[in-house]
């Protein structure tokens, strides 16, 4: 999927600085600021930045991801959030480690991306 002129903004801004390092959500997350995305222009945007020879970490200490994929933890979550909220249930960060079997610290940070995302 080729990115349309915003992302492509958002995705010079994140390649300016240090080649081949993990870039965090909290980056990603700024660079977007307040450019609506969808899940699907997100991922595209992981693949340019992995092609471009970076990684997507979860935290400032470049911790990746468990599952190897910021963009499957992300929808594992939301999609445990989503199934939890439809049956009445509040989804706490517990629960969905529970469901999703992520450490509750990717959890927290899949939930804050997806705040941001949200906006």
């Amino acid at each position: 999927m080729a990115l349309r002129p915003a992302l492509s903004l958002v995705l010079r801004e994140l390649l300016r600085g240090d080649a081949a390092r993990a870039i965090t959500l909290g980056e990603v997350a700024r660079a977007l600021g307040t450019v609506a995305a969808s899940s699907d222009e997100i991922e595209a945007l992981f693949a340019a930045l992995e092609a471009e020879g970076h990684s997507i970490a979860d935290t400032a200490s470049g911790d990746s991801s468990p599952s190897g994929s910021v963009a499957k933890d992300l929808a594992a979550v939301v999609t445990a959030a989503r199934a939890r909220a439809s049956r009445g249930e509040r989804p706490t960060v517990a629960a969905l480690a529970a469901d999703t079997g992520l450490p509750e610290d990717t959890v927290r940070a899949a939930l804050r991306f997806a705040a941001v995302l949200a906006r």
